[in-house]
Parts: C-alpha cells; structure tokens; sequence
C-alpha cells in the first residue's frame, strides 16, 4: 500500500503539476524507484528484527571485543582532533590561493562563524527568540532553528567572553566526541578494522569540515549516536533522553524514536522467549522503559510551543522556510526534481555558486546516499537502515533545501554502509581518493563564499 500510493503521487505530480524538464521527471522516477527497491528488500527484515528472528552475526571474539582502553581512547582523540585542524588550515591556504595574504592562519577562523546558518544561531544565545528586526516588525526568523545548541553555548559563553567562541569550541569539541562514540557503536557490531575505517571516512567525507562551523550539526550527531549507541547496550532510558535533546538540536532528531524503538522491541522479545515463566512484572517494567520512549517526540513539541509562544502558532517556521527559502512540504522524489529544475535554471544564466555549490551536491548525496545503502543495506542492523529512510523522507521534505549534503552525513549509517563497501583495499583506495578530493574542492567552495550549508 504505501508504495502505490507513492506510485500514484508521482503519477499525479506529473499531471497535475508537471515539471519544466524532462531532466526532472527522469530525475524524481529514479529517486523514487531507488527507494521502492530498498523499501521492499527492507520491510521482510523488520518483521524479522521485531520478532527477534533475525540472528546478529558477530566476529570472533579473537577480532572483537567491547572494551576500549585509554591509550587507544586518546590516540583516537588525538587523530580526530587533527582532522580538525587540517580542515582549519586548508581553509587558510584555500584563502591565501583565492584572495593573497589577507589574514594569518589564526585570523582566518573567523570563516567557520561565517556559515549561512551561523549568524541566527549564534542570534538565538545572545538574545533568544523574541528578536525581531527594525524593518521586519512581527518576524521571528530565529524559530527557524531548534535551541538545544544554542542553550549550550549561551551556558558557556562567559568562559570564553564571546558566543561565537564559546560556539565554535562546543562544535568541535562535539565533532571529536561524534567520532569517538561512532567508533564504539560500530566497534560494538563489529571488529576494530572496521570501527577505524568507519572513522577515517567520517573524517574525509566532504561535508565533515561543515561540522567545524558554529552550527549544531555536530551536537546533533553525538547526540543521536550516543542515543543508538545507549540503545544497543540496552539502556533505553538514557537513550530516551539523548533522542529527546537531539530532537531539541535538530527537527530530524524525531525520528530516533523509530531506530529505539526498534532495539527494544527486539530485546524485549529475546527476553520473553527465553523466559521460562512470564510474570506481569516482566510487562510492568517493559510497559515503564518503554513508556520513556515519548520522550523523544516530546522534545520535538517542545521546540513547536516555542513556535506558538513566540510566533503565534506551532508551525511560524514552515512559514518562514517558504518566505525566506520559498521551501514547501513535498515527497523526496519530488523534491529531488526540483532540485534538478533548480540545477538547470542556474547552470544556465551561469551561476556557478548554486548549480555547483548547492544543487549539485544536493542531487548527489540523494542519489548516492540510496545506491550505497541499497548496495549494503543487507549488512547493516535493521534499527539503523529504518533510520536512514526515515531520516531521508525527513530531510528531503523540502523543495527549497539547501543543506541535505550535511544533513545526509550526520545520518551515521551512510558512514557505516561505506565502511562495508571498502572491505577490499583497491575499494577503500579509490573511495578515499574520491572522499579527499571531493573535501578539498568542496572547503574551496565554502570560503570562496558559495552557498555550502
């Protein structure tokens, strides 16, 4: 059912609203046969996982174990911390290559806080929502974003005698953390090879140098990673809480509560069967953990009373995303042919900032964020593939979305689909290759000042 119904909106979209190339309808039927593909290998699977039929296939215990000592721990933290800065110096030196020596490598920081997004966030800790601009009376842009991140940088914001410090610390010092727990979730499902290329290629994908600007890109990762992370070593509770603060930092965070969700219901099954008598305690205690599960959806209606305090109604910023962005509500496949109608407009009047810098990479990571997870969706847990459709319906819900690259990355099992397909190292060369190259030219994007979000 849910894919004719797909079928048949496409079918109407074409009638009824037809696009002005063919380009774009070509474009949305494959997006959307890609994802009836992934659909139908995916939904058996869930039956499956909820029924705790699904076996988890695990390395020997000669490759694998779940401890992580503190040497390896700090080696780790040293490595990603690196990253960080060659990301910060390939900024200087894409700056000293396109305007000259303007500014030494330490001044040129200030282009992390230059961010599209950067300037409203930032807005949000120094003075709230209740901002509103002289000649825009009764306009609230601020409610475009959540505050989670926003509320952390305000709390640290007398350490560092300024916001815009304050905020560039809690996104790189969240950006190292993401790193770490994807190591240990990964790590947790696998063996340490494979916990280490998942990293390397959180490292060196393009959008990862955006996780280094003040934006809560990087605190919404920790956060759902940590969320899953919790899940699978079965402390719901906590990973109840960390879902409901990444719904608070990001609107895609709601739909954690479906990979949770998930976990429980297979553990609780496992549980059951190997009970020998089932006692109503076993239902109470699993009725209260599950119950925390709201949590996650509550932190989202949190940042929407916002909307209605500040804005006068629960949803000022899908108003604002259409007035600003001329953003509506549409299905992914549709979105994506937009962004191809997008593309082609400005290829054509020669604006090489969007088609190449926005709508581009936009189409891209659409497209092949789908092929890669179809290619090893088989490999990867069923909580973490429902996670990623989910998650790919939320993000591209938007015709006038700019920033699903950055979106696409932060939704972790894209990194752990890639860790499987480079299992051969001719594969991990040529991936890493085409990850570097792809980073060096995309920061080069950014501080040329294209419209990279």
């Amino acid at each position: 059912m849910p894919l004719a119904v797909l079928c048949l909106l496409y079918g109407l979209w074409l009638v009824m609203d037809t696009p002005a190339y063919v380009e774009s309808m070509i474009v949305g039927g494959t997006i959307l046969l890609l994802f009836v593909w992934l659909f139908i290998q995916f939904v058996p699977r869930v039956f499956d996982f909820v029924m705790g039929a699904e076996e988890e296939q695990l390395p020997s215990a000669v490759r694998r174990t779940s401890t992580i000592g503190a040497r390896e721990l700090l080696r780790l933290v040293c490595m990603l911390a690196i990253g960080r800065g060659i990301f910060m110096l390939g900024a200087f030196l894409w700056s000293l290559y396109l305007n000259g020596y303007t500014e030494t490598v330490f001044e040129i920081q200030h282009i992390w806080a230059d961010h599209l997004y950067a300037g409203r966030i930032i807005s949000i800790a120094n003075k709230g929502y209740a901002l509103e601009a002289a000649d825009l009376t009764g306009k609230y842009y601020n409610l475009l974003f959540p505050p989670f991140y926003s509320l952390i940088v305000r709390l640290l914001s007398p350490f560092y005698l300024s916001s815009i410090r304050a905020g560039f610390f809690v996104a790189n010092i969240n950006a190292v953390l993401s790193g770490v727990v994807l190591y240990l979730l990964v790590l947790h499902d696998s063996d340490r090879r494979s916990a280490v290329r998942a990293v390397w290629y959180y490292a060196i994908l393009p959008p990862s140098f955006l996780l280094t600007c003040t934006i809560p890109a990087s605190t919404f990762l920790l956060l759902s990673l940590l969320s899953v992370y919790c899940a699978r070593r079965q402390y719901f509770v906590f990973s109840s809480v960390l879902g409901a603060m990444a719904a608070l930092t990001e609107r895609v965070g709601i739909v954690l509560v479906i990979p949770l969700l998930l976990e429980f219901f297979n553990a609780m099954t496992k549980e059951y069967r190997s009970l020998e008598e089932v006692t109503w305690r076993f239902y109470l205690k699993k009725g209260l953990v599950g119950a925390t599960f709201i949590l996650v959806p509550l932190g989202f209606m949190a940042y929407l009373i916002i909307n209605r305090l500040v804005g006068g109604s629960f949803f000022t910023y899908v108003g604002y995303l259409e007035e600003l962005y001329d953003s509506r509500f549409a299905l992914f496949y549709r979105v994506c042919g937009v962004q191809m109608e997008k593309f082609l407009d400005a290829y054509r009047i020669y604006d090489a900032s969007r088609a190449y810098g926005t709508y581009l990479p936009n189409l891209l990571f659409a497209a092949g964020s789908l092929v890669l997870i179809l290619a090893k969706g088989k490999e990867l847990r069923v909580s973490y593939i429902a996670y990623f459709v989910a998650c790919y319906a939320a993000i591209l819900s938007q015709t006038g979305i700019m920033d699903a690259p950055r979106q696409l990355f932060c939704c972790f099992p894209i990194m752990m689909a890639l860790m499987r397909l480079t299992k051969k190292r001719w594969v991990d060369l040529l991936m890493s290759l085409l990850c570097i190259a792809g980073s060096v030219v995309y920061l080069g994007m950014y501080v040329a000042g294209w419209q990279v979000v």
